[in-house]
């Protein structure tokens, strides 16, 4: 058989070989998402594409809703080759955690290094393993004490902020196999286009029981990714051509308000596309690796640091410049030794089964297992033990209540079923991030003037004896306390 002339080829003959651009596509749009958080980190500077962009988006803006369209074009068509759901779980968990989750580790480390205290005082510090913690289960937090301080924005890594969204879609993507709407390319293009109409109908998808849209992007973000899977499910019936082109971007600027935001996106989804499926581009260069979510991830962290080790201040082009390279060396160390084998390990998962697909990458899994260890355990240890020097917090606890209980009797219950404690002081307020400690535990702590309350988990209240309490704050170079006070649970 020949292959089809390019002008003959359809979508779907596009995306489903290897003779395509899209590759190529996603490192550009990942670079220009590194070019338009330049700005934002060059106090000063503005950016002239994004004057030009405004108000509808920005270059960082309109990279990561082309994103958001390519993944839902090229995760629908995975999910369409295999409908089996947890199968699906498991390649989409394999793509994303384990190239986050070495990320964060590493780059956290990297910036704390670069930073004015030593780094045993990051590494025995609770915040730095919530950082990479919180952040690879998408609880997001955006900085770590004392690093990169000497920045404009100490911002650890901004880009992660898409991810959430990302795992949202592929949720809703599930849920649409499990109505049986990914069987058939017809069921997909309906699907996805009443799942647009849903998005945008004001207040609809509000009624779920869970946050969709609970960024200012979301709901532009959702609706990229469904008309991505809407046009994989037509892909059999678009062939591209110039023409096309000629009409939207035309439409886009003779129209203002909906109208030209729908021309507008339609049109840069076009040229996507066109990019995509372009032979002239394909035989100048085609890249064999997809290093573009390596360079996504790595690219803020690359920016701190080429900020940080930097003697002199840096334009925003200059910066973009020394972050792209910088990033690209990180997503091919990620790419070779972390993505690509989790994909492979996430395919074999679906097919060999899990014990299959652990022996045959023990390396990665020895590798991912021990760092998450390690992470937990020294969170553990930080929380568990003083390796920090103690300092006094200059903050009095006058009285508590109540002064003593019954082991496994609740107090002050709240409506989540936990008791709750009170303690007045007096003096300099605690300082924010402070909690109350009980018992080893610590509480989730609500502090107002004269006054601090605490819930108290039920595990705390279940061994009788004096339960110390007090107030403490963990920072990098000390932990403040508070004298301590004692609660009786008599028998």
């Amino acid at each position: 058989m020949t292959p089809l002339p390019p002008r003959a080829r359809t979508l779907r003959d596009t995306i489903e070989s290897h003779d395509n651009n899209y590759t190529l596509v996603r490192l550009v749009l990942s670079a220009s998402v590194i070019y338009h958080h330049s700005f934002a980190l060059s106090p000063g500077y503005s950016d002239p594409i994004d004057r030009a962009l405004a108000p509808l988006t920005s270059v960082g803006g309109l990279a990561v809703l082309l994103f958001f369209f390519l993944s839902g074009l090229f995760v629908a068509q995975s999910f369409h080759k295999d409908t089996y759901i947890p199968n699906f779980v498991f390649k989409r968990f394999f793509r994303i955690w384990p190239g986050l989750f070495v990320c964060l580790a590493l780059t956290a480390t990297l910036m704390a290094a670069m930073s004015e205290l030593p780094l045993r005082n990051y590494l025995t510090f609770d915040g730095f393993y919530r950082y990479i913690l919180g952040n690879s289960v998408f609880d997001l937090r955006w900085d770590i004490e004392g690093v990169m301080g000497k920045n404009p924005l100490p911002t650890l890594n901004g880009s992660i902020h898409t991810l959430p969204m990302e795992a949202k879609m592929y949720v809703v993507l599930a849920a649409l196999g499990a109505l049986d709407l990914i069987r058939t390319r017809r069921r997909i293009a309906i699907a996805g286009a009443v799942a647009i109409l849903m998005a945008l109908t004001p207040g609809l998808v509000e009624l779920l029981p869970t946050t969709l849209f609970n960024a200012d992007y979301s709901r532009s973000a959702a609706v990229m990714f469904l008309a991505g899977v809407m046009v994989y499910g037509l892909s059999s019936r678009i062939r591209l051509a110039l023409w096309q082109g000629v009409l939207l971007i035309s439409a886009a600027l003779l129209t203002r308000g909906g109208l030209h935001a729908l021309f507008f996106y339609t049109s840069a989804v076009w040229i996507v596309l066109m990019v995509g499926q372009s032979a002239a581009l394909g035989a100048l260069w085609r890249p064999r690796h997809d290093l573009s979510y390596g360079i996504y991830i790595y690219g803020w962290p690359s920016q701190q640091l080429v900020m940080a080790a930097s003697p002199v201040v840096l334009s925003p082009y200059g910066l973009s410049a020394g972050a792209v390279a910088l990033a690209t060396v990180f997503a091919a160390f990620s790419w070779r030794c972390v993505e690509k084998p989790a994909i492979a390990m996430g395919k074999d998962v679906s097919s060999l089964g899990w014990v299959q697909a652990l022996k045959r990458h023990r390396t990665l899994t020895v590798f991912l297992v021990s760092l998450l260890a390690v992470c937990l355990g020294a969170r553990w240890a930080s929380n568990a033990w003083d390796m920090a020097p103690l300092q006094a917090m200059p903050t009095q606890l006058i009285d508590f209540g109540p002064r003593e209980s019954r082991a496994g009797v609740p107090f002050n219950q709240q409506p989540n079923g936990r008791s709750a404690l009170w303690i007045k002081i007096e003096g300099a307020p605690p300082p924010e991030g402070s909690v109350v400690v009980m018992d080893g535990k610590r509480l989730s702590t609500q502090i107002s003037p004269g006054m601090v309350t605490a819930e108290v988990p039920k595990s705390v209240l279940w061994s009788t004896g004096d339960k110390s309490i007090y107030i403490e704050r963990r920072r990098v170079s000390g932990i403040e306390r508070t004298e301590a006070v004692q609660m009786r649970i008599k028998p």
